[in-house]
């Protein structure tokens, strides 16, 4: 166990000028990274987006989800940037990505069965309405509850449209089953990191007494609560892509032609005929 250094670097990117500054304590480690597990915990996002981008290309899912899997991934690379200087310029980069990368399955999924032109208006819609945010997001309202109240509209939007697609689309009870297991899974990943991240904000000056007088680092780390926030986020956006990419296999009416073939904790929604390439 190390104790935690007792001043801050200088820091090389200059005052922070976002509008959020999180709990654990700024430039302890290098004058480079402002929050150093905040910044790192978001490789997993990368990673995990990468296995998705992977697949939509080797299964051909399609351009939808090789564009939500590069969301994906670029919500992870805008946190690192974020966490690691605190500007606002990469705060809109953590923040805009998840909303965007959430307005396109939500735009594609009440569109989808519906008939012309109401599919393409909800498109439209959704693309007219998530840019009037950013405009406002960037240029007049800044609040950043604002960005998190979007963003649980256009998630609870996408939840609730694809339960209700689910019943039309999945004939086989107990693959409906294992959606709403999944969907149940995933979501709940969601909730458990934002409940420590709230243990995070609510207890903030006793976690980094903690840290500092009993833990020392390394082990002081594991008390970072937006850090999990991030591990518990990824793997929670991971399993909500791969619900919705399931689903999508029944909405194209070639749920048959895939099987779901686990490596771990990650899954692969495969199609039959490649299994042996």
């Amino acid at each position: 166990m190390f104790s935690y250094p007792q001043t801050s670097f200088e820091p090389y990117w200059g005052p922070p000028s976002a509008t959020i500054d999180w709990c654990e304590e700024n430039y302890l480690f290098t004058p480079y990274i402002a929050e150093l597990i905040n910044a790192f915990t978001n490789v997993g996002f990368i990673l995990l987006a990468t296995h998705h981008i992977y697949s939509t290309y080797k299964n051909r899912h399609g351009l939808l989800y090789f564009f939500i899997s590069i969301g994906f991934a670029s919500v992870g690379f805008g946190s690192f940037m974020f966490h690691s200087t605190l500007w606002y310029q990469h705060q809109l980069m953590d923040e805009l990505p998840m909303v965007w990368v959430t307005a396109i399955p939500f735009g594609y999924i009440w569109g989808w069965d519906r008939p012309n032109p109401w599919n393409l208006i909800w498109n439209i819609g959704t693309l007219l309405i998530t840019s009037l945010f950013t405009y406002i997001y960037i240029f007049i309202y800044r609040d950043p509850i604002f960005h998190q109240i979007f963003y649980a509209i256009l998630n609870f939007g996408v939840i609730y449209k694809t339960i209700m697609t689910i019943k039309k689309v999945i004939p086989d009870e107990k693959i409906r089953k294992n959606q709403y297991k999944l969907l149940i899974f995933s979501f709940s990943l969601f909730i458990f990191g934002f409940f420590i991240w709230n243990l995070d904000n609510f207890f903030c000056s006793k976690l980094i007494s903690w840290r500092r007088n009993y833990l020392g680092w390394p082990l002081g780390f594991l008390l970072e609560g937006h850090g999990w926030w991030h591990v518990f986020t990824g793997l929670g956006i991971y399993y909500f892509v791969l619900y919705n990419m399931i689903l999508s296999t029944y909405m194209r009416g070639e749920g048959d032609n895939y099987e779901i073939v686990r490596y771990g904790f990650l899954v692969e929604v495969r199609r039959k005929h490649d299994k042996n390439i």
